[in-house]
């Protein structure tokens, strides 16, 4: 469970202290050959601003370019870090690692996540093996864990991100930088929460408050974190937005994605989507780190505005966000399969689900998801049997099958649900966005009836429409009641124009 709270023979500040005194020498040797021995105590211990003051003095002293002061002093002007780093206690070689961090760092920064999971890559391949009991490179390992696990986080890929955030749980003890095992746990809760099973979450959660806090000037980030997730596990709506509330987007950080989705969800499960669609569209327009259409800071906006949109039946609205969200994430093929299932296309939903690459790593939400669009969308082609075995698959996932799970299925699937399995989860919760976004409303038209649409907008008589179709002139005056009773007009101009808005022709 981590380092709980016990004394502890050091902390961070008594790390700074030291190298403060050894700053102040007359030789800079001492300092430097303190720094290479606790470069991340002195990092997370000091303020940044601090710390570049006393490197500047350093390098201002003769200290060399190519040592591991030097390097620190140059990441924190923002210059280039020279790509060979010599220790000076040893005056070797050392942290392999350093350049190809810098570089996925620098490109996490900028938001081009993609680039940043590609350089982790390289990182991974030169990284020093950790030793299995003892700690002998200084939380270095411990601290490399946690920043893939964030990459790999922001990228997209949640199963290797919990896979490093795993790696720094189980690195040996190191007291002094034990809010870096605080913050691979709030981070691991955090994904779970959003994008995985709200059980986990809670797990992880509390082994992040098992653990001590220090004075480093991370701590408040992983406290925002901690709040994020404590307002997404509250089953009361009023009070978890309250919490959340509380967290001011500074403090959150690289983390600002995933607070997006929780600010957005609790507003929408209370009902609030104009409120939700203000929040995103603040987001969208702030200077955020973000590359368009690159992992989750480059789309994560973007997706959730097409949820609120598809939910109020606004399908050409929701397909002009989808459009500009990476096409990797599953999150954007899920929001395809929805908009599908909006404009009245069951099969191209399911062929669109079917076609996601399928791994036994997908996170639970995912594949609560995954099998709500497969349940809707057999259910409307009237494939009952296909739809009754998709709802077993889903009860059958990882962890206990819930009410609240049940709720990311819509009305008509639950109904069926109840209907034919006699487990199923009784008690009523509400809906959630994504079952809101999935749901039969009584105004999805069917193919049929898109066909009718299109032809009615090519300007084309009933006539020339029912004998195109090959049905006749009666048929078609049904087929085109319902249209217009599920466009909510009473004639042909206004269906075309309303068929328009929602992107159905």
């Amino acid at each position: 469970m981590g380092v709980r709270n016990s004394p502890v023979l050091r902390e961070l500040e008594d790390a700074v202290s030291e190298f403060e005194l050894a700053c102040a020498q007359e030789s800079i040797d001492p300092a430097l050959r303190y720094f290479d021995l606790y470069a991340l105590e002195i990092w997370f211990g000091c303020v940044p601003n601090r710390l570049r003051g006393l490197l500047g003095g350093l390098m201002a002293r003769g200290a060399p370019e190519n040592s591991i002061v030097g390097a620190v002093h140059a990441f924190l002007l923002g210059d280039p870090m020279p790509t060979t780093l010599q220790a000076t206690r040893l005056d070797d070689e050392v942290l392999p690692e350093a350049e190809p961090f810098v570089r996925m760092y620098e490109y996490r920064l900028r938001g081009d996540t993609a680039m940043a999971a590609r350089v982790g890559a390289e990182l991974m391949s030169k990284r020093v093996q950790m030793h299995p009991v003892i700690d002998r490179r200084g939380g270095w390992n411990l601290f490399l864990s946690v920043q893939l696990g964030t990459t790999a986080m922001l990228a997209g890929d949640m199963p290797q991100a919990l896979l490093h955030f795993a790696e720094a749980q189980i690195h040996p003890p190191a007291p002094v930088l034990r809010f870096l095992l605080r913050e691979a746990y709030a981070k691991s809760a955090l994904l779970e929460a959003c994008d995985g099973d709200p059980e986990l979450a809670r797990d992880y959660a509390a082994h992040a408050a098992a653990i001590s806090r220090t004075r480093s000037w991370t701590e408040p980030g992983v406290d925002a974190i901690l709040t994020v997730v404590e307002a997404l596990l509250d089953p009361d709506l009023e009070a978890a937005d309250r919490l959340i509330a509380t967290v001011q987007p500074g403090q959150i950080g690289e983390m600002w994605p995933f607070y997006a989705i929780a600010r957005s969800r609790l507003l929408a499960e209370r009902g609030a989507y104009a409120d939700a669609e203000r929040l995103l569209a603040l987001l969208d327009g702030m200077a955020l780190p973000r590359t368009r259409g690159i992992g989750y800071p480059g789309s994560i906006v973007a997706l959730l505005r097409a949820s609120l949109l598809l939910g109020m039946d606004n399908a050409r609205g929701a397909e002009q966000h989808i459009v500009t969200a990476d096409p990797e994430l599953h999150r954007t093929q899920l929001m395809l399969a929805l908009l599908h299932l909006n404009v009245g296309q069951p099969r191209r939903a399911l062929q669109r689900v079917l076609d996601m690459p399928e791994s036994g790593r997908e996170l639970r939400q995912i594949a609560l998801w995954r099998h709500g669009v497969l349940a809707a969308a057999h259910l409307r082609l009237e494939q009952r049997d296909e739809c009754h075995e998709v709802l077993q698959r889903a009860m059958a996932l990882p962890g206990r099958f819930t009410a609240r799970d049940a709720a990311e299925f819509d009305d008509s699937v639950r109904e069926f649900a109840v209907s034919v399995i006699p487990t199923w989860p009784e008690g009523f919760v509400v809906s959630g966005p994504f079952a809101r976004a999935t749901a039969v409303t009584g105004k999805h038209l069917t193919e049929r009836e898109i066909e009718v649409l299109a032809l009615l907008a090519s300007g084309r008589s009933r006539e020339e429409i029912a004998a195109t179709q090959f049905i006749s002139l009666n048929t078609l005056k049904t087929q085109l009641r319902s249209v217009y009773r599920k466009l909510g007009v009473s004639q042909r101009s206004a269906a075309v124009l309303e068929a328009q808005r929602r992107g159905l022709v």
